[in-house]
Formats: structure tokens, sequence, C-alpha cells
């Protein structure tokens, strides 16, 4: 007794032990692939057993003709539902990131390393929301994933955002009802692989502040003339910098112009968590925050600072990321704090 008990949890922890991949890679081999019927399957189990029955008793040679072959036919769809999925290899191909109370994507690639077609791949995960796409290696996008022989596809499973940080990606689920959907052959992954959720933007957000940045003598940046206004050039000079040479012009006149307008400043923001009202709460802060990230364009430098977190100003979609990336993390630091 004392021995079937002490087995007991070695079972359950076999049972659930993850399927980590080797090498970046799980592959669905013949130990962690497992096959039953569905419930057509079921179904047509019982109406072969009917059929038995019925050609047994009124000795119907007809009736075990039919019997046998629809039996035939059945082993062979077990066999090809079983050969579906047998040796693909399945790896972490991203993730989209979102936005606290939508969803978030994360993709995998599942690879076919032999010659035959594979139909009717799918992919789910504990707790996901509706929404699996598939796209082949020429895509294609369905809502299951066919791959060609020596091909491979994106299957993307989407996870509730309810609150903002980081999502891991749960075991996932892969399996198959080809052909005919009289069994289900499935295995399972665990990937090593993770989405962001931002803050959720606030709906009606003031204004961020925004101010001109100053020259080093203390004036407001001149704007820039346009490289079409003639008014604004001279001739080339010896010392001249290259990015203040009007190109157009010079292509044009055949002779090196120059601009005599200034470079502009852009509008610089800092983003301050302490500058913010004290009755908003640490969420509030940062959905307001969220929301002014958002609404700067590229044309305004763009700096934020939380407690313990500062990133210089910058612009650029890559730069707004690493902002975004700070506020969903907060408290924790991000990996980049620089300006794009």
């Amino acid at each position: 007794m004392q021995t079937a008990q002490a087995a007991a949890p070695t079972r359950r922890f076999w049972r659930l032990r993850p399927r980590l991949p080797v090498d970046g890679a799980v592959t669905l081999d013949r130990r962690n692939l497992y096959i039953l019927p569905t419930r057509g399957g079921l179904g047509f189990g019982l109406l072969l057993l009917t059929m038995l029955m019925t050609s047994l008793n009124y000795d119907l040679s007809l009736g075990f003709a039919l019997t046998f072959l629809l039996s035939g036919m059945g082993m062979a769809c077990m066999w090809m539902a079983y050969r579906n999925m047998l040796d693909l290899t399945v790896t972490a191909a991203g993730a989209d990131n979102g936005f606290a109370g939508q969803r978030v994507g994360l993709r995998l690639r599942v690879h076919n390393a032999e010659t035959g077609a594979r139909i009717g791949i799918e992919a789910a995960v504990r707790g996901g929301v509706d929404g699996v796409d598939g796209v082949d290696d020429v895509g294609r996008r369905e809502s299951s994933l066919t791959l060609d022989g020596d091909g491979s596809g994106l299957l993307a499973v989407y996870l509730p955002a309810t609150r903002r940080g980081r999502v891991s990606l749960p075991r996932v689920t892969l399996s198959s009802r080809f052909p005919f959907g009289l069994f289900r052959v499935w295995s399972y992954a665990d990937l090593p692989l993770s989405a962001l959720v931002y803050p959720a933007p606030e709906a009606a957000a003031p204004p961020a502040p925004v101010a001109m940045r100053d020259d080093e003598d203390g004036s407001a940046g001149a704007s820039l003339a346009s490289d079409d206004d003639i008014d604004s050039l001279r001739r080339y000079r010896p010392g001249d910098p290259l990015h203040r040479i009007a190109w157009k012009h010079s292509a044009r006149t055949g002779r090196w112009l120059t601009r005599t307008g200034h470079t502009p400043r852009q509008p610089s923001c800092w983003l301050d968590w302490h500058t913010l009202p004290a009755v908003l709460g640490t969420e509030l802060r940062l959905s307001r925050l969220c929301a002014w990230v958002l609404a700067a364009g590229d044309g305004v430098e763009l700096g934020l600072r939380l407690p313990g977190v500062e990133i210089a100003p910058g612009h650029g979609a890559a730069h707004r990321r690493a902002c975004l990336e700070a506020l969903a993390l907060w408290p924790e630091k991000p990996r980049t704090s620089g300006g794009a």
C-alpha cells in the first residue's frame, strides 16, 4: 500500500512535467503524442458494432463485407491522424504587445521537415480567447494551419490582457482532427515566450505639457527656411556643414548652395510622474502617462520620469516603445533607458 501511495505523486509529476524546448524547439515525437477518438469517432465505432451484430444475427455476407471495409477505413484514418502530427517542430516566433483590457497575441512557428503535407494543425492554451490564426509560408490565413512538404507556418494564440505587465505563454496544446474528425491527436509544448501589456491609456487625458527647447544662448530655435525658398540660400563656403547644403538647388543649378536659416529645435516634453495630481493613484498615473506617450508625435522629443526610472528625451517609434515598456514594467527598470 505504501509503495502504491509513493508511486502516485511520481506519476502525477511525470504527467505534469513541462515539455521544455531543446535548442529552442519542441519536437512532437512518439513519446509525447496522444490520440483518442472524438464524439464522431465513438459514434462511428458504435455504428460499426451495430452493423457487425446485425450481420451476425442475419448472416449477411454483404453486411460483413461493408463492416470490415468501414473498419479498415477507420483504422487507416487513425494512422493518418497520428502521422499528421508526428515529428512536427514548434518554436517561439514572437509576440504582439497590447494594452490592458485588450488581448495580446503570441506566435508559434510550426515546421514540417517531411515531404508530405500536414493539414489542420491547431493551437490552444488554457484561458485563451477566440481568434486563433494560422499563416502558412505562402501567406494564407486560416483558422488552422496547413503545411506543405518541408514548409513552415505561424500559429497565433491570444490571451486576455487583464492588467499591465508581462504575460507569459502558458502550456500550448497542439492538436489535429484530420482526417474526417474521427480521432483527435494532440501534444504539449512549453515555450519561453511572453508579451508586454501596456497600461490602458486614459480616455480623456488632458494635453501633455509641451515646451520649446531653448538654444544654447537662451533664445528659442528659429524656424528653418524651406529648401525651396531661394532667398535663404547662398554660395557654399569651405567649412559649411554637410547637413546645411541645399542638395536639390545645388543639383538644379550646378553650384554648391548652403542654407542660411537655422535648424529648428523640436518641442521637448518631459512626462514626469511627480507633476501629476496627488489624487491620482498609481494605475491612473500610468494610464495618463501612457495616453501622453501615444498622443506625442514624432515632432516632439519625449522624455519620461518615473520613480527610479528616467528615459532621456527622444523621438521615433523605438523611443516610444521604450517609454511604453517602462510604463508596463514599472517599478521594474526597463532593459533600454535611452532615447532613440
